[in-house]
């Protein structure tokens, strides 16, 4: 009995020591990354990656190194890095479509990649989360803003839809959603409903608890009130 104790003491205190190495890793490449020292953030982020023991670790140690190659600017080879570790045995749906919409997101301001990023946000779709969370919001969210780019406001509403009905959503998200859906709006010539959602968006980012900015908001309805 002792020695089974024993183990399981053992075991704990190596997760432990696991962990908080994974947490000091992770914390120097923060760092590292904030003094704009991008190869050691890459690096210590690829460190981090290995030290992970859950999901949620490791994907925030692989979105830290996309942003980081993406400071470099190093496009393709943040896209290739993540296509390489989304299938990661140890990400569960969630993440991997964190994953997804981040790299849609680096590819989705050059035309030519715009049915890239479609493509793989499609894929994120079908991968389950909250639909509460900010990668539910984040994958419409991008594919609205291409049908937007492109001139398309009918798919770019009805992708943004999906947001604006779920309950439970955060209000940064719906502040967000509603700007969207204005600006749709206002490209099929309907200023007044555009206006509707503006003011709608403006409420929603009153209510976000942390240093928000709600300025588009304000400057949309004041151009529609002129």
């Amino acid at each position: 009995m002792k020695r089974v104790l024993g183990i399981v003491v053992l075991t704990l205190l190596a997760s432990l020591l696991h962990s908080a190495d994974y947490g000091t890793c992770f914390q120097a490449a923060k760092d590292a990354e904030e003094q704009k020292d991008f190869a050691d953030a890459e690096a210590k982020y690829g460190e981090a990656m290995a030290l992970a023991t859950d999901s949620h670790q490791k994907c925030k140690a692989i979105l830290g190194k996309i942003r980081v190659l993406r400071n470099q600017k190093r496009q393709r080879d943040a896209e290739a890095f993540a296509m390489a570790v989304v299938e990661d045995e140890m990400l569960k749906p969630p993440e991997s479509r964190q994953i997804l919409n981040a790299v849609a997101a680096l590819l989705m301001w050059t035309v030519s990649r715009q049915n890239d990023a479609l493509n793989l946000l499609q894929q994120a779709q079908a991968l389950e989360c909250p639909q509460n969370s900010n990668a539910f919001f984040q994958t419409y969210y991008l594919i609205s803003e291409i049908y937007l780019h492109r001139k398309e406001p009918q798919p770019a509403m009805e992708a943004i839809g999906n947001v604006v009905n779920v309950k439970g959503q955060h209000p940064a998200n719906l502040y967000r959603s509603h700007l969207i859906m204005g600006r749709a709006c206002e490209q099929l010539g309907n200023s007044e409903k555009a206006l509707k959602h503006y003011q709608t968006a403006l409420e929603y980012g009153k209510r976000v608890k942390y240093t928000f900015s709600v300025e588009m908001a304000e400057k949309a309805i004041q151009r529609l009130c002129k």
